[in-house]
Parts: structure tokens; C-alpha cells; sequence
């Protein structure tokens, strides 16, 4: 096993200011290795000036986007659209792996691990003979509800329409409202609950939520979340 010597370390990286990746080049030996012995011989590991960006960082600037608009756009691509992390990996003009490493930084659930609990039979039993939402499906399965909406697709079950009329219309019958106490109703909803209380409280999407407030016209005062420690 070659052994790295400290004087020579301390040569190239401290003296020369030669890069790690520089170092294990001229040692012969991986970046890895060179890092290794940095730590053993105690000799401090400079920060890099004006290194890579991260991708998601790069994504951002391009797109002109907050972290919010990002993962929503980071979803939508693995989610809706179906892209395949080498499919991202083009488009981020960067490897699968670190197309890869973006969603983990997100937090976002990867497919495999929901394979064997995401099942077709499972999902058809869920949405289609017990008619629950995919908002209600994604709560009992623990997962999101564009990952529900993915295997909806991918196993090719039909999924309902969500659209803005639908909710307004179940809502109406349900609690058995004319269209100006609904009105009233929704308001008072907006006002009283946050958007993602709104979420569970009716049992619908943000996005359909959204579209049914904007079909009726009602003004979205969405109550804020709590910032402030009481």
C-alpha cells in the first residue's frame, strides 16, 4: 500500500497550493487518498475558492426560481412527466448521479423503496373500489401524492377528473349548500385554515383547490402559517 509522506504533502498542497485533485495526480494515487492522509497528518484541508456549484444552485439562477417553485418543478419532471434519472441528467446537463443527489438534497422520496407497497392491486383497491381520493390514498399508503399519482400511471388506472367542478360539486352535495352558502363556506375556510390545512380538510389538491377558488371568483386570503413562538 503506498504511504504518502507528510513533508511531501505538505509540498504540493500547502506550499505549491496545489489542488487535492492536483496532489493525487502527481502521487499517483486517488483524490481520496490524498484527503485521507491530509486528516491523518493533521495538515488543514483549504476551502475551495470559486468552486463547482451545486446543480440545483445553477437550476435555480437559470430558471429564476425559489426553493419552493424548484421542487415543484423537480417533481413535476420525475412525477408527471415520468423522466428517468438519466433523462434529468441531460436536461440538468449534469450525470445520473447528481441528478440523483438533487432530489435526495430535496428530500424528495425516490420509486424504489414504494415498489412492494405501491402495489397495482393495492392501488386499485384504494382508488377504485374504495373510490378514496389521491390526496386520501397517499395518506394511507404514507407517501406523497404525486407519487400516488405516478403509479396511477404507470399501472394505467384511470385516474378521475380534478378538476375545479368536481370539488365544488361534491362539496354542494354533501353538505347539502346552495351556491351562495358555499361561496360563504369557502371563505370562511380561507380565512380560518392555512392552505395545507385546506388540503386535508377537503381532501383535494392545492392545485384543485386553487382552480376551484379562482372558478367562484373568491378572493384567496389563505390564513398564514404561524412564524412567531406564542
Amino acid at each position: 500500500m503506498l504511504e504518502i509522506g507528510r513533508e511531501a504533502l505538505h509540498q504540493l498542497y500547502v506550499v505549491e497550493e496545489q489542488s487535492i485533485r492536483a496532489c493525487a495526480s502527481k502521487l499517483y494515487c486517488q483524490p481520496s487518498k490524498v484527503r485521507k492522509y491530509l486528516e491523518l497528518n493533521q495538515i488543514p484541508i483549504q476551502k475551495k475558492k470559486g468552486g463547482r456549484v451545486r446543480v440545483e444552485e445553477r437550476l435555480k439562477a437559470e430558471l429564476h426560481m425559489d426553493d419552493t417553485q424548484f421542487k415543484e418543478y423537480l417533481l413535476h419532471l420525475r412525477f408527471f412527466q415520468m423522466l428517468t434519472y438519466a433523462q434529468l441528467a441531460k436536461r440538468f446537463k449534469c450525470s445520473s448521479a447528481s441528478a440523483q443527489m438533487v432530489y435526495k438534497r430535496y428530500g424528495i422520496e425516490t420509486k424504489q423503496r414504494y415498489n412492494r407497497l405501491l402495489t397495482e392491486s393495492r392501488l386499485y383497491e384504494l382508488y377504485v373500489l374504495k373510490n378514496k381520493t389521491i390526496i386520501e390514498c397517499a395518506d394511507i399508503l404514507d407517501c406523497s401524492h404525486t407519487l400516488v399519482r405516478y403509479y396511477l400511471l404507470k399501472y394505467k388506472i384511470p385516474s378521475r377528473s380534478a378538476g375545479a367542478k368536481r370539488i365544488e360539486v361534491h362539496i354542494k352535495s354533501r353538505l347539502g349548500m346552495s351556491d351562495l352558502q358555499l361561496r360563504q363556506y369557502l371563505t370562511e375556510l380561507a380565512k380560518t385554515y392555512t392552505m395545507d390545512e385546506l388540503v386535508h380538510q377537503l381532501a383535494h389538491s392545492k392545485s384543485s383547490i386553487r382552480l376551484m377558488y379562482k372558478r367562484l371568483g373568491i378572493k384567496k386570503n389563505w390564513k398564514k402559517k404561524k412564524t412567531s413562538k406564542e
